[in-house]
């Protein structure tokens, strides 16, 4: 009897050791996931000034180096003078807004009150911001949580500037190191697999900004023909959302809803109309236009990818699924269709199908 109630408490502990093993090796495997779309990040970020480099270096005599630093030094001058032109109207319309949309919630409030059904909403509704922050998050604490949130952000955004910088810099080294990792019968199949990669991000990023910047002048031309208040920041809200497809404009609809319905009913129409015309230019005008040259994806592959690293994730996640996405499909095009199945394809943001290589 002694003899089986060891053996079932050894069991058990066996048991508890591998599911708190198994807790363990989730939880660093979601840290380091985090960290890797971090860097994944400062890869964008070099992919972006290494375009910009490289179309430098081809219409000047400038080196490699030189032309990151002149890119550099212009778009650092671009930050500095758009903020110091546009900073006090983008502050001016963005305290607006933060003061427009709690009007807003309370005429939508006094309107649901109207009603049975309305009544109950607002009663399960909270009162005030601060109950849906827990009870000890109040005072001190939540200046506590503020800081460091504020805090870690600053330290990703350095993170991902320092990592960006230094792989446009010198993207050879990186990629000869990775090279070397690979056997060396396979290493000038590997250095194309990178530049495919390189291309194809670069084509994508050329794409997203080309489509962010007519999303958000067309938004903002559009709500200021109609009258609608702070047109010119809620466009800069749209063209930066838009980095993210399908999400990102459902996200910038709701800071303009919230400021027409504060104008009245004439106002929301006018504000449904103009995001509804400028979704539909963009998704059938648009980007069909700018594909021609830039990468194309599936909108099926693109949703799934958001909603997969959006849950182990979050907002980092959502922003880098697509060009995830891109990588991915650009990895099983050359290592799978090519080289295992031998078939020709053509791969994701570049010219002529690849010859399969063994």
């Amino acid at each position: 009897m002694a003899t089986s109630r060891t053996e079932f408490t050894r069991r058990v502990l066996i048991v508890l050791g591998i599911v708190a093993v198994a807790v363990v090796l989730f939880e660093v495997a979601h840290a380091v996931f985090g960290v890797v779309l971090l860097l994944f990040l400062g890869v964008l970020l070099a992919v972006f000034l290494d375009g910009l480099a490289r179309w430098l270096s081809r219409h000047t005599p400038l080196a490699r180096k030189a032309s990151v630093g002149v890119v550099l030094v212009v778009l650092t001058a671009l930050l500095i003078g758009a903020g110091w032109l546009l900073g006090p109207r983008i502050a001016e319309q963005v305290a607006a807004l933060t003061e427009a949309v709690p009007r807003t919630m309370e005429r939508v409030e006094a309107w649901l009150r109207q009603f049975n059904w309305g009544e109950a909403v607002v009663e399960r509704m909270p009162a005030s911001p601060g109950e849906v922050l827990p009870e000890n998050a109040s005072g001190l604490g939540a200046v506590t949580t503020a800081f460091s949130t504020v805090l870690g952000a600053l330290v990703n955004v350095v993170i991902v500037l320092f990592v960006g910088i230094y792989l446009a810099l010198s993207p050879s080294l990186y990629v000869d190191g990775l090279v070397r990792l690979v056997p060396k019968g396979h290493r000038v199949r590997a250095r194309e697999v990178f530049a495919a990669l390189g291309t194809a991000l670069r084509r994508w990023l050329l794409g997203r900004i080309a489509s962010m910047t007519v999303v958000g002048v067309l938004t903002a031309v559009g709500l200021m023909l109609f009258g609608i208040p702070l047109a010119f920041t809620l466009g800069l809200i749209a063209a930066v959302f838009s980095f993210v497809p399908y999400i990102g404009p459902l996200l910038a609809f709701a800071p303009a809803v919230a400021v027409a319905l504060g104008e009245g009913g004439s106002a929301v129409l006018a504000v449904l109309g103009i995001y509804g015309v400028v979704q539909f230019a963009e998704s059938y005008l648009i980007t069909p236009l700018i594909q021609k040259r830039a990468v194309s994806m599936p909108p099926a592959l693109l949703i799934t990818a958001q909603v997969l690293l959006g849950v182990l994730a979050g907002p980092v996640g959502i922003v880098v699924a697509t060009p995830l996405a891109v990588v991915a499909v650009v990895l099983v095009q050359m290592l799978y269709v090519e080289d295992v199945l031998g078939d020709d394809v053509e791969v994701m943001g570049g010219g002529e199908p690849a010859e399969a290589t063994s």
